[in-house]
């Protein structure tokens, strides 16, 4: 690859379970990634992790030098550390000093670690697999990434998200929970703890007919260079079902030190190369017996993409065809819903002037107007109730967990009396906070409420604001009476959250 880069590096640094990784890359001229780049460091933070539930003095000290030693890479080639991301994932998720080792690093290197979900771990695979795989729009597929500490699964139909699970069951947690000098009872628990988990897989493919499986991780890469060592083949890029087994069995046969000395794999490959085959193995068997393809790509190459494709724009485009997926799944009621997202929309962007909300909010905004009847799948007496569990408990693609948390409130709030300051729903959020989320409030049950007779009466919201009143008028078809009462029911709750009288003349 040349180092030529038209467009600014940028750099990644994925503080995995079983290593440290660096990658620095540029979007090329054709809008593909470059990777110019490439480190890896063996630093298993995952066996302290799933093990001890702590990061050991030696562990943390190895990962600080690493760093340095990144951060020296950096300036070399010139890349600031204000175009560098540095993403931890299972192990720091589960490590109850991971504290320790973010402000280690801090103070060493200046570099400041972010622990990400693993919701947006797999986003983020998710991104680098879209990118480096453009027939996946034509194509159901189940990405499969296996990691140190869990594995991120998730169905793609025609190269729409609409399904993800992260599971507890990564390579070097695994070895942790099962390994030991027996290696028949290793592969033997290994199935077993599959089984128990299968029925999860199950649930998430729902019944998609699966065409082709991808899968990414460095021991999924392993495999398919064995594929092509052992077995022939073309391409590492590609393994069929029946070849995947048949590796398995030369790895079973083969114990630790053999594995080393005859595939010529590294020692912290040749221990955690067992469970991920099996696991990969059972996971294709279960859906169908589709080829693999292996891209190449990982959790650093899709965090790189967000970083250098404008984070938020890939953010906001996830998030929406996830909340679609989500109301498809939910049986919502789309006409409705898009109703009340377009005069929501209309209504925030009028109204800017007032609300000052951050742009940002105008997605979560988007998004509570589309998913605010999802509760109705559950029992459609105290639908916001069951909205409110719902969006707080599933997965959530393009938006922190901070504000899924918030997202989950205001839809919480679209009807009833609202929860006082001091009521268990708002604890935790300042006051500050809690004004966001009293304007978001007011916009989404304003919008709801012009859609009163759920018929797409209302065409266009007109709002003005004198700097001291708002006035709110409608244009559409019929009278609107109905739309005009309900709108007059939550002026009160508007008035409050944007300090000001509001006149509604529908």
């Amino acid at each position: 690859m040349t180092e030529t880069i038209p467009t600014p590096l940028h750099a990644v640094i994925d503080i995995g379970s079983n290593a440290i990784r660096l990658r620095i890359g540029a979007l090329g001229h054709t809008g593909r990634l470059d990777i110019i780049e490439a480190v890896r460091a063996p630093v298993r933070l995952g066996q302290d992790a799933f093990r001890h539930k702590v990061l050991q003095p030696a562990t943390i000290g190895q990962a600080v030098e690493t760093f340095a030693d990144f951060r020296s890479v950096l300036e070399r080639k010139g890349v600031p550390l204000t175009q560098l991301r540095a993403i931890a994932t299972s192990a720091m998720r589960e490590a109850k000093n991971r504290q320790e080792l973010i402000d280690k690093v801090k103070g060493a290197t200046g570099i400041e670690i972010a622990v990400i979900s693993g919701t947006e771990e797999a986003r983020l695979v998710s991104l680098a697999v879209r990118h480096a795989l453009p027939q996946l729009e034509k194509q159901n597929a189940l990405h499969i990434d296996i990691g140190g500490g869990s594995v991120e699964f998730v169905v793609l139909e025609q190269g729409q998200v609409t399904a993800l699970e992260s599971l507890k069951m990564g390579t070097v947690r695994l070895l942790s929970r099962f390994g030991g000098e027996d290696d028949r009872k290793f592969i033997r628990l290994l199935d077993e703890f599959f089984a128990a988990n299968a029925a999860k897989i199950r649930e998430l493919i729902d019944g998609t007919d699966i065409d082709i499986a991808v899968g990414t991780g460095g021991n999924i890469e392993a495999l398919g260079q064995l594929g092509r060592q052992l077995l022939g083949g073309d391409s590492p890029r590609r393994l069929k079902y029946g070849k995947l087994k048949e590796l398995g069995k030369i790895l079973d046969s083969l114990n630790y030190q053999e594995r080393i000395e005859k595939l010529e794999l590294r020692p912290d490959r040749a221990d955690v190369i067992i469970p991920a085959c099996h696991v990969l193995r059972q996971v294709i068997k279960l859906v169908g017996k589709p080829d693999l393809l292996i891209p190449g790509v990982g959790l650093a190459e899709g965090a790189l993409l967000d970083l250098l494709q404008r984070r938020r724009s890939n953010a906001h485009q996830d998030a929406l065809a996830w909340a679609g997926a989500l109301a498809r799944k939910y049986h919502v009621d789309q006409s409705h819903a898009r109703q009340v997202c377009r005069l929501a929309l209309q209504l925030f962007d009028q109204l800017t002037m007032v609300h000052e909300l951050p742009a940002r909010d105008r997605l979560l905004l988007e998004l509570a107007a589309l998913l605010h009847e999802i509760g109705i799948f559950v029992r459609p007496d105290g639908h916001h109730r069951h909205a409110h569990y719902l969006l707080s408990a599933m997965p959530m693609l393009g938006i922190s967990e901070d504000e899924q948390r918030l997202l989950a409130l205001v839809v919480r709030c679209q009807r009833k009396k609202l929860p006082r300051e001091d009521d268990p729903l708002l604890v935790g959020l300042s006051k500050k906070e809690q004004e966001r989320w009293l304007k978001l409030v007011a916009l989404l049950r304003l919008a709801i409420a012009l859609d009163k007779e759920r018929r797409g009466a209302v065409r266009q919201v007109h709002c003005h604001f004198d700097g001291r009143r708002i006035d709110i008028a409608c244009s559409g078809e019929g009278d609107l009476l109905l739309e005009r009462w309900a709108a007059l029911r939550q002026k009160t709750i508007a008035e409050t959250a944007f300090d000001c009288p509001i006149e509604i003349k529908l």
